[in-house]
């Protein structure tokens, strides 16, 4: 079997998944390819592999407009294609299931048949900051979901979100983020600050940030997906209007310290809660049915 991904990742949340199930894949002796949908220079011939996944971040309840253009230009295929989708997002909403209506609408024309859909909750690069410790434990979570998600997708387990009644119509209704993305991005702003790094600029995915006699222009291509103000070494790039949302520097993933708060407590707390039980269920039914301590 070959398996191909092709993903989206802002600030690498949704890399790290991919790079879970290339390893599953890889463990199991599963060929996989990974093509980075920025890149924009897609040569991959569809035909050699057996199934496609496609994975992204959750941008306002859906996929990128970098995603949604991506499928939109992925050949016909003459045979049914086997299909699954990997998303992530900060918060366990319901609501962010209706994030993949689009792209399955377009790809179901293309004669791709999705069987297996997973959402995984990780820390925001924009809202509010997370704790680390919030961030171990999602991408604790996460990491031992991601291969008993990925064995299903390899037995022909079906796993799919569910339904949001009018779904569609409030997808459609978020997707004004494409174009308040691109109004917003003109007006990004970098203080004094800034060291003139340009990690910015070589970071963004659209090319949208320049450098003009010795001034920082934004351009309309941003997709807000928060790279540049999120890696900034000296917190320099204002975001437009959503300023007071935003989330500079990466997170600790692999530290728990037992002293460090959780801000927000009470942000979509049962909602959190919910997410954290249905995984360690899934986790430990897992191990009792393998018989693993």
């Amino acid at each position: 079997m070959k398996v191909l991904i092709c993903y989206f990742s802002g600030t690498g949340n949704t890399k790290k998944i991919v790079d879970k199930y290339c390893e599953e894949f890889s463990n199991k002796n599963i060929d996989v390819d990974v093509y980075k949908i920025e890149k924009g220079d897609f040569n991959y011939n569809l035909d050699e592999y057996d199934m496609l996944g496609i994975a992204y971040p959750i941008h306002a309840f859906n996929a990128p407009s970098l995603i949604v253009n991506f499928v939109k230009n992925l050949p016909k295929q003459k045979n049914r294609k086997k299909l699954f989708i990997l998303k992530t997002s900060g918060e366990p909403l319901a609501l962010n299931n209706i994030s993949s209506y689009k792209i399955k609408k377009i790809l179901k024309k293309k004669n791709f048949v999705l069987t297996n859909e997973y959402h995984y909750i990780m820390p925001y690069n924009i809202i509010f900051r997370h704790s680390d410790n919030m961030a171990y434990k999602m991408w604790n979570t996460a990491k031992q979901v991601a291969p008993i998600d990925c064995e299903e997708i390899l037995k022909n387990k079906e796993s799919k979100l569910g339904y949001i009644f009018m779904g569609s119509f409030l997808a459609w209704l978020f997707r004004i983020e494409f174009w308040g993305g691109r109004f917003n991005g003109k007006k990004y702003k970098v203080s004094d600050k800034c060291i003139k790094c340009q990690r910015c600029i070589n970071f963004c995915p659209t090319h949208n940030i320049k450098i003009n006699d010795g001034k920082f222009e934004f351009g309309d291509k941003c997709i807000m997906c928060m790279r540049c103000s999120f890696f900034c070494p000296t917190n320099a790039i204002k975001i437009g209007l959503f300023n007071s949302w935003k989330v500079n520097g990466p997170y600790n993933f692999n530290n728990y310290d037992e002293k460090e708060e959780q801000g927000h407590k009470k942000y979509c707390k049962k909602s959190y809660e919910k997410y954290f039980k249905k995984c360690n269920k899934k986790i430990e039914c897992y191990k009792k049915e393998n018989e693993i301590k």
